[in-house]
């Protein structure tokens, strides 16, 4: 059953498969009516196979095993059930920590279907309020919930097309005369369907991204798609399908979509083809992986259609016309050139451009340890000279046209699901088997007390482990760890010190910083009566680590609500006083601390009532 309203109108604001963040969303977000503590129900029977108090995430979670083997989540909550709340606040006491994750034995507190379990609310990583839910089966996949018939949603209106985006996928590939990814807008016709009314013209092999949005009777808000079907010339050769995706494969969201784009414009793109490193089992393709393959001259057609999961669906056509290669024209100007290089990797391909050309030939000259390698252009467009070299031919550390020198930092090629190490006196970089979705290109810069690892727009899979030495003394050591940054500040990453360099892992590439930390967290304790304990507390630079209260030597459990900042007391025993001294201790991530301590104050008495006069 549905466990928010059951058997009312409801609408929601997220489903099964909508992109966010370094992942896929796992559920349904279902609206509460834009407040808190509205119950939520089991969808069926069941016990508390898992329970968690998360500082982000979830928040407060409850997962129910049902008899069918198969998984509910509820997360966000405000609070959990009497019962279920009693067992939590005591393992919390018993762990002497707010934050737990625990695990019941079976059928220990069990819940039957429509049964209150809970109430929403707006804990850990929630943006509002609202009750995150999910269905998993017995292997750990999530399913789309959507597909149980829940018929508190309706939905007549079609997903929306937003963008097209066409990237060529090797070296000798073009679109429009041009080893570029192009963006094309789609314009809606007077009977719904979609055009591209741009010509395009390509050859070789071309990848589809596709920038679209799935909407709901009732609400402003955008979904994810549910299906993706591409044809060219009437012949499938791709499709997508958000039927389910299993737990491990979160993290793979990354190369799903297209990385660099959602890094640099934080627009996300489908990636309609299979890339390279992927395992997930979403896609199906033709045999060459749903890449458009253009080695004619011809017109071709594209239809793309688009489905949500009532079956509301949308169409899109555009005609894609094959060309050759055009020979390069040579410039008559000889000029010698002295303008600007830029370079941009794409998979396997670095594409040098030098803007200003003026030279009737110019050529670049990459830099090896070995060797130097001359190419000539591979085509001109504007004022520019466009050069493309495969990475897999050889590593360049830089490039030069004319008189401009370009340093491109390479140093090597580190291959996916192979242990490696990049090791040098005073850096080493390692890699499991799981750290890579495609061959890395290993580009660093050291500088001082900073350092660079390729660029942000490359995703990883997993963790990289780093050893780095920074130049120069390093005063106070205990204080100091490694900040990413993030474009517009910095985040804390830490590290632990191994003789004179610093250890961390990585799950981004980019610069990082080693920064010294000492000051200590901020709080501002607003109550400390007999019946609660209240505090605001801040850090601003490694961000909070813990936090932890007494009341005359005995541990208090302290709740906290990261995304206000504020602290709050649960006792034990609701019925029992605090009286004595309390130490309120915050720690931040650096490990400076603050501790205050004081007197549990008395209630400040009410005043007497004035008598009126007559």
């Amino acid at each position: 059953m549905f466990p928010i309203l059951p058997g009312q109108a409801n609408t929601l604001a997220g489903v099964l498969g909508d992109l966010r963040t370094n992942h896929f969303h796992g559920g349904l977000d279902i609206r509460t009516q834009q407040r808190e503590g509205l119950t939520v129900h089991a969808a069926a029977d069941g016990y508390v196979y898992r329970v968690a108090v998360q500082g982000t995430g979830y928040g407060n979670v409850i997962y129910l095993r049902h008899p069918n083997g198969m998984t509910t989540v509820y997360g966000h909550l405000q609070k959990f059930s009497d019962s279920l709340a009693a067992y939590v606040r005591q393992q919390q006491y018993k762990k002497k920590d707010f934050y737990v994750d625990l695990y019941p034995e079976p059928n220990q507190i069990a819940f039957k279907k429509g049964q209150a379990i809970g109430l929403s609310g707006n804990t850990g990583g929630s943006a509002g309020p609202h009750l995150h839910f999910e269905i998993r089966d017995s292997k750990d996949n999530h399913l789309n919930p959507l597909y149980f018939n829940f018929r508190e949603i309706k939905d007549t209106t079609p997903p929306a097309f937003w963008n097209l985006a066409l990237r060529p996928t090797t070296i000798d590939s073009r679109v429009n005369a041009q080893y570029d990814r192009m963006v094309f807008k789609p314009v809606k016709q007077k009977d719904g369907s979609y055009r591209i009314v741009q010509p395009i013209k390509a050859t070789g092999e071309v990848g589809i991204e596709l920038q679209a949005y799935d909407y709901m009777t009732g609400t402003g808000f955008r979904y994810g798609l549910h299906c993706i079907e591409i044809k060219m010339d009437g012949r499938e050769i791709f499709t997508y399908n958000m039927e389910k995706f299993p737990s491990r494969a979160f993290r793979d969201y990354n190369n799903l979509i297209d990385y660099r784009t959602d890094q640099e414009s934080g627009a996300r793109f489908y990636r309609c083809y299979t890339p390279d490193g992927n395992d997930f089992e979403l896609y199906k393709t033709d045999d060459y992986s749903g890449k458009l393959q253009l080695r004619d001259t011809l017109r071709h057609e594209v239809v793309i259609k688009i489905y949500d999961a009532f079956e509301n669906s949308s169409i899109l056509r555009f005609t894609i016309e094959g060309e050759k290669n055009t020979p390069i024209v040579q410039r008559e100007s000889e000029t010698a050139f002295n303008g600007y290089l830029n370079s941009e990797l794409n998979e396997n391909v670095l594409k040098i451009t030098a803007t200003g050309v003026g030279s009737s030939a110019p050529f670049a000259t990459f830099f090896t340890d070995r060797r130097r390698v001359q190419k000539d252009p591979a085509y001109y467009v504007n004022n520019s000279a466009v050069f493309l070299t495969d990475l897999r031919e050889f590593l360049p550390d830089s490039v030069q046209v004319g008189q401009k020198t370009l340093p491109l930092h390479y140093k090597e090629v580190i291959a996916p699901g192979l242990p490696d190490v990049y090791s040098t006196t005073d850096l080493a970089i390692r890699f499991d088997t799981t750290s890579l979705f495609d061959t890395l290109y290993l580009a660093t810069r050291q500088s001082f007390q900073s350092l660079t690892i390729n660029e942000p727009t490359i995703p990883l899979r997993h963790y990289v482990d780093v050893k780095f030495t920074p130049q120069g003394k390093v005063i106070p050591r205990e204080r100091t760890g490694v900040y990413r940054y993030n474009g517009s500040g910095y985040s804390y990453i830490g590290g632990n010190w191994l003789g004179d360099a610093l250890a961390f892992r990585i799950r981004e590439l980019g610069s990082f910083m080693v920064r010294t930390d000492t000051i200590p967290p901020k709080v501002n304790l607003v109550e400390h009566s007999k019946k609660r304990i209240r505090a605001y507390i801040s850090d601003d630079m490694s961000g909070i680590d813990q936090f932890r209260a007494t009341v005359n030597g005995e541990w208090v459990l302290l709740n906290y609500e990261y995304k206000n900042r504020y602290l709050w007391s649960e006792k034990l025993d609701e019925n029992a006083d605090f009286a004595g001294e309390l130490a309120l201790e915050v720690t931040d991530r650096a490990g400076n601390s603050t501790i205050l301590r004081v007197e549990i104050a008395e209630p400040a008495p009410k005043p007497a009532p004035r008598k009126r006069r007559r």
